[in-house]
């Protein structure tokens, strides 16, 4: 008897029709993809979705981290070059003492055996997503890469110059990367060339390198993002791809936005470290609270109106937006961006727009272009000036859901804000369907994290009781999290949702405290204060990170 294939299984369960299976074989014969990555990317079911489904399929169960034991010293037998061949991740001791290895799919028999050889014990699989074992093995393999810089080695280069510089800077962006910073600063000082990461949103130093190498290494960066070498006194915006080519490591590509500035001592660079695809993407990870996410997805899956996202630089707005549109696009909806510059480029039908606003076209005369393009969705990088604010308010009373942000310091002070900006009151509060605000804080590292009671001052701080007994979570520094007792950020969210009696009271001009006080008492609403503290029960993140991003 033939065995069955992944498509019969899921239309026998009635998860896909035979008609979106038949498209997706369609587009296999063409694409050479996996069947389940191309329903993922069709978005007819999520990662997590696709993993439990195919681990009924194969019989394969869902890797569980808790119950295996790492051990580098067993898992080090399995070469790195036979792990990545045949897709898999040696995890671990399980609980009888076997070899388990996270998987994204079938393995064969015999591979197994050779493997179960190399660790004299036998091996079982177990199931994880794509994207979750290739970060595995990322963090397996390239954290073992030495990307330590010998500068004597580089200081001194002449018949290999190209080469060496092109490894340098190849070994920073590696080492950016194993410790997920956001951005690389290159700053050429008096005598030194500073190198710092922005790890977990703090700066921290991690080169020091002799300033000879500053012109060298700007050079390479502007080849790369394809700038003009020769041009020193204007500052300069470009990107590139980045995947190791003098390095012997293989990761994942990931995208690097780049910017030069010209500066006292020379030029000096930033680099964005940005997600390779959208996969990295989820409305589900990013930190919000169940009751908060439901809302959220209420409020963006109205047919109109505008939904705004607020925060200051780097809180993680954009990051927000482009999840709420990886969970909105489908075959039957028209999604429009409108951004500068396009941080992450999506797939699923969304069709991207970037601008660069100049005497030629602004952000209102380019959303008025994408106005006669037929669009149901519209995510707008950011609302500006008051002239991208009328046309963006005119589009949503017709029938378009607009998402977009702005830059307030929390969700009720938005109203205000965009009549400031020259908004009619009447069509703010018949425009306005909710206001997220956000803010990112540092997470408490899980592998040093200890227990300690609150002090009377942190009780006090955040408004609570003086007799509570609350326990705090505190990481005490280690290998993992560079001795910062931090490892990772999550958000704080405030959800405002407006109701008919908001509305009545926007169009009055209310004041914002008095906004704030009736989304307190009638509509739930919980401040980015009350937020931290939630995160602070929950053993997330410390009284001091809350009180740093909510002070104010």
């Amino acid at each position: 008897m033939a065995r069955q294939r992944f498509g019969e299984y899921l239309i026998q369960h009635n998860i896909l029709n035979k008609e979106a299976v038949s498209s997706i074989l369609d587009e296999q014969r063409v694409l050479q993809d996996e069947f389940g990555q191309l329903a993922v990317r069709r978005g007819l079911m999520d990662e997590t979705e696709l993993v439990g489904h195919l681990s009924s399929f194969l019989g394969i169960p869902l890797f569980d981290a808790g119950a295996v034991k790492p051990d580098p010293e067993l898992t080090g037998k399995v070469p790195k070059k036979l792990a990545l061949k045949l897709g898999l991740f040696p995890a671990g001791f399980g609980a009888g003492g076997e070899l388990v290895c996270a998987c994204a799919g079938p393995i064969n028999i015999a591979a197994l055996q050779s493997v179960g050889r190399l660790v004299n014990r036998t091996v079982s699989l177990q199931l994880v997503s794509r994207r979750s074992l290739r970060k595995m093995q990322t963090e397996l393999y390239s954290r073992q890469y030495d990307t330590s810089i010998k500068i004597s080695a580089v200081a001194s280069a002449s018949d290999d110059e190209v080469h060496l510089i092109s490894e340098l800077l190849e070994k920073l962006l590696l080492r950016a990367i194993n410790l997920d910073a956001s951005d690389i600063h290159v700053e050429p000082v008096f005598n030194d060339l500073i190198i710092r990461f922005r790890v977990d949103g703090m700066l921290m130093v991690a080169e020091t390198l002799p300033i000879n190498l500053a012109g060298k290494l700007l050079t390479r960066i502007k080849v790369l993002s394809r700038l003009n070498i020769a041009e020193k006194r204007m500052p300069q915006d470009g990107a590139f791809f980045f995947k190791p080519e003098r390095l012997d490591v293989d990761i994942e590509g990931t995208n690097i936005r780049t910017s030069i500035l010209p500066v006292v001592h020379g030029e000096k660079a930033v680099m964005r470290i940005l997600p390779p695809h959208d996969s990295a993407i989820d409305l589900e990870t990013i930190g919000m609270q169940a009751d908060t996410l439901d809302l959220f997805r209420q409020i963006v899956t109205t047919p109109y109106g505008i939904v705004l996202v607020t925060g200051p630089t780097g809180s993680g707005k954009s990051t927000t937006l482009y999840s709420v549109l990886r969970m909105l696009r489908s075959d039957t909806i028209n999604l429009t961006t409108l951004e500068d510059p396009v941080e992450v480029k999506m797939g699923g039908g969304i069709n991207q727009t970037q601008i660069d606003p100049g005497p030629k076209i602004t952000f209102a005369g380019a959303l008025r272009a994408i106005l006669r393009q037929d669009p149901d969705v519209i995510m707008v990088g950011e609302i500006r000036d008051g002239e991208t604010v009328r046309v963006a308010l005119q589009a949503a009373i017709t029938g378009h859901l607009v998402l977009s942000t702005l830059h307030t310091n929390d969700a009720p002070s938005a109203f205000t804000r965009l009549m400031d900006m020259g908004a009619e009151p009447f069509l703010v509060a018949n425009s306005i369907r909710g206001v997220l605000a956000q803010r990112l804080v540092r997470r408490v590292c899980p592998k040093c994290a200890k227990e300690e009671p609150i002090t009377q001052s942190e009780l006090s701080m955040l408004g609570l009781p003086e007799n509570e007994a609350l326990m705090v979570n505190r990481g005490q520094g280690c290998e993992g999290c560079s001795f910062k007792g931090y490892r990772g950020r999550s958000g704080l969210y405030e959800l405002l949702a407006v109701d008919d009696e908001l509305q009545k009271m926007v169009a009055a001009q209310e004041t914002t405290d008095r906004i704030r006080d009736y989304a307190m008492t009638e509509l739930g609403f919980r401040t980015l204060r009350d937020e931290g503290i939630i995160k602070i029960r929950q053993g997330l993140t410390t009284p001091e990170e809350v009180m740093r991003v909510t002070m104010g």
